[in-house]
């Protein structure tokens, strides 16, 4: 017996409908991937509640600070689209594997750090291991929900970084004054080891799935294929996460320096996710009824313009404009990842996510690091905040290409 049959016989066995194993199991493969999406989410994001322990203890800059945030994005400008043709080629659950074991060694190297550039390299490595949350993970949901409720499954899944993120930001503050700043790193690789071991065991493909595998299409055979669509979606979503994740980076650090105590802070700069992890869902159940899907992709980063310009002109009113941020933050990545299942064949599901993951990585590293710079540049965050509002003034511009072509597609 191949392992092959193998994988497809136990996935049958497991979802309790031999005819049909997705119609049940799926939502177990949901919960994986949201759970392993989720550890990832918290040691990203470990490093922001305690910049300020991070800048002191190694004595760097906050654009060094800001530049391992990036570190940890880098990876996806070189590996996202060549990972998404290895992930058609050789499966999800190879890739995944040794996605998320790159995330857990990062961990380790980064908890061992006593300089900047050993910290670095382990933010740098654990990178590697975002190919899996950008590129593995949504080819997984959207075949399994390909065919109806897509848009619900990525809106739920599309909470698993807001409350990864929320969980970081309203404990990890105490946590690392504590146990310090290597407190909340290891919170974040025991998560991610429990995750790979979770993928280990439970990671089934779809009945099918490796017998169409030998049928995708090369890496420059898909370069040709895709068409533009979903490059104009990448570059919205790049512009989309090289301003949120500025302002995740830097929003703890500038709610402190307000006169906020350290987890007061981390709270306030939570207080987006906190209105996403509600309203994902509901903005994804909206993607599977309407057509309209340009209003969404507008929408959301257009309303983030103003609130960035706000929040620094009207701090007393920091916790209503940044769950404000939340409820645009909802509408536009359930509808950027449920978007390749409608402009692209399957054949090309797993390259056009690289694509998608190559733009993000684009914003996460530039983002965080222009921000950081301005910081330093002019003493205050006035700038960095001004940077954010550009960035997703941009977002919202590089929809308009694709306004008629989604203007009425389901």
């Amino acid at each position: 017996m191949t392992s092959e049959s193998s994988e497809t016989r136990s996935s049958s066995f497991c979802s309790g409908k031999r005819s049909n194993p997705g119609e049940s199991y799926r939502w177990l493969i949901l919960g994986l991937v949201w759970f392993c999406v989720m550890a990832y989410a918290v040691l990203y994001q470990s490093i922001p509640p305690i910049l300020g322990m991070v800048v002191s203890y190694l004595h760097i800059s906050y654009a060094q600070a800001g530049g391992l945030m990036s570190l940890f994005s880098l990876p996806r400008l070189f590996l996202s689209i060549p990972g998404g043709a290895l992930s058609d080629r050789y499966g999800e659950k190879r890739v995944g594997r040794v996605g998320l074991l790159f995330l857990v060694g990062g961990g380790v190297v980064s908890l061992s750090a006593t300089h900047y550039w050993v910290i670095a390299s382990g933010r740098l490595l654990s990178g590697f291991g975002t190919v899996v949350l950008n590129v593995v993970f949504p080819k997984v949901l959207t075949s399994w929900f390909r065919t109806r409720e897509i848009g619900l499954a990525m809106g739920i899944f599309n909470t698993a970084v807001p409350l990864g993120f929320m969980v970081s930001m309203n404990f990890f503050g105490s946590v690392g004054e504590r146990f310090g700043w290597r407190g909340p790193i290891g919170v974040g690789v025991a998560a991610c080891a429990l995750a790979f071991l979770s993928y280990l065991k439970f990671y089934r493909s779809r009945e099918g799935e490796e017998r169409t595998r030998h049928g995708h299409p090369g890496l420059y055979s898909g370069l040709g294929r895709a068409g533009l669509g979903i490059w104009w979606v990448a570059i919205s979503w790049a512009f989309f996460n090289a301003a949120i994740m500025s302002f995740l980076t830097y929003a703890p650090d500038y709610f402190e320096a307000q006169g906020y105590e350290i987890s007061k802070a981390g709270r306030l700069a939570s207080y987006p996710m906190w209105a996403s992890l509600v309203l994902s869902p509901v903005a994804g159940v909206l993607i599977d009824r309407i057509r309209r899907k340009n209003l969404l992709l507008v929408s959301g980063p257009a309303g983030m313009i103003l609130l960035f310009l706000m929040i620094p002109r009207f701090p007393d009113s920091a916790a209503l404009l940044t769950l404000l941020i939340g409820v645009f933050i909802a509408l536009f990545p359930p509808t950027v990842f449920a978007l390749p299942a409608e402009i692209l064949p399957v054949s090309l599901l797993g390259f056009g996510f690289g694509v998608i993951s190559t733009f993000s990585g684009v914003g996460g590293v530039l983002g965080p690091f222009v921000a950081g710079w301005l910081r330093d540049v002019t003493g205050n965050y006035g700038g960095s905040f001004i940077a954010m509002a550009v960035l997703s003034a941009f977002s919202a511009l590089a929809v308009l290409p694709l306004w008629s072509r989604l203007a009425g597609r389901r």
